[in-house]
């Protein structure tokens, strides 16, 4: 379906734009000027903040961990904290820069659920093979765990599967969704807008080089592949898999080791380990270009950019 790409007074498309496009530039769009995707950008961080903090004085009411340790409470407390950015990043991209729905999922306008299983099942399956490389290879993990497993052990493992997928779905739909396309809304390169949205997304990590660098590569790389990701397969299905099965497979094996405090507020890594998750991430990436090519999954959109709102008939799902 050709849709307009004729501009309007302020708007970000491009004339020579004109046609369908890839997953970065979808907020270029005949509606939308550009002082409203920079609004869109503190809007979402605004309403992230605000929600945090009130799920955090509600959660410190009901329990509050003791320093330095984190629960199956705190940690879901995290992960909600995370999540509300899926709303936030899809109502601020549909209401105030008039997207059509679905568009931060992918170039489809919808997330492609098939697609997103196999990436899930590949990431998870590489993500095992690496914990093995690290165990038999002697590789230090985070320091901070105890003997055996934690107290709440349980209570971990139901939190992580319940919600980790969810909060990892919530960075990527800020960083890889609306920050992406927020940033291709401006360039055209997408070598660019990957490169800056992965700086936003380490230093949102508190991770410096001169801090860290190990641990800052570590992230950096993943924000790097997740980002080429998103624009290689058109939409967030594999960078969302990959960051949910490293996040469900880390906190587990840290529940199973009494390490989850560490690995949620980790400020150091060795290289060792840091050497294996970049090879984690790159090998997962060049997995999901081929499972992309096997499914012959759309790149660039050919929907309408412009949110058409429908007058007097039922609301359209947003993913």
């Amino acid at each position: 379906m050709p849709y307009d790409a004729t501009p309007r007074p302020g708007s970000t498309v491009d004339p020579r734009d004109a046609g369908p496009q890839p997953y970065h530039r979808l907020l270029r769009n005949p509606a939308t000027a550009g002082w409203t995707v920079v609004l869109g950008a503190f809007a979402v961080l605004a309403g992230w903040m605000f929600l945090s903090l009130v799920i955090q004085v509600i959660a410190f009411g009901i329990r509050k961990d003791p320093e330095g340790t984190i629960s199956w409470f705190g940690l879901l407390t995290t992960n909600l904290t995370l999540i509300v950015l899926i709303p936030l990043a899809m109502v601020v991209a549909t209401r105030l820069n008039q997207q059509t729905p679905g568009l931060l999922s992918s170039v489809v306008g919808r997330i492609r659920w098939r697609p997103m299983l196999w990436f899930g099942l590949a990431a998870v399956v590489v993500e095992l093979v690496m914990l093995g490389v690290i165990k038999v290879g002697g590789i230090e993990l985070l320091s901070g765990g105890g003997k055996g497993a934690a107290s709440d052990a349980a209570g971990v493992i139901a939190v992580v599967l319940l919600t980790s997928s969810l909060q990892a779905a919530g960075e990527e739909y800020f960083f890889r969704g609306y920050l992406l396309q927020a940033v291709g809304a401006f360039v055209r390169s997408s070598v660019v807008a990957v490169v800056v949205t992965t700086v936003l997304f380490t230093m949102a990590h508190g991770v410096w080089p001169w801090e860290s660098p190990a641990l800052f590569l570590d992230r950096f790389a993943f924000g790097l592949v997740a980002g080429f990701l998103a624009v290689r397969t058109g939409g967030l299905e594999a960078s969302i898999a990959a960051h949910a099965a490293n996040n469900v497979v880390t906190f587990i094996y840290a529940a199973l080791t009494n390490s989850v405090s560490a690995s949620l507020n980790a400020s150091d890594a060795g290289w060792g380990l840091v050497a294996v998750d970049v090879s984690k991430f790159v090998l997962f990436g060049a997995v999901a270009v081929l499972l992309a090519r096997k499914q012959h999954l759309a790149t660039t959109c050919d929907l309408p950019l412009v949110h058409a709102p429908v007058v007097g008939g039922p609301g359209r799902r947003l993913v």
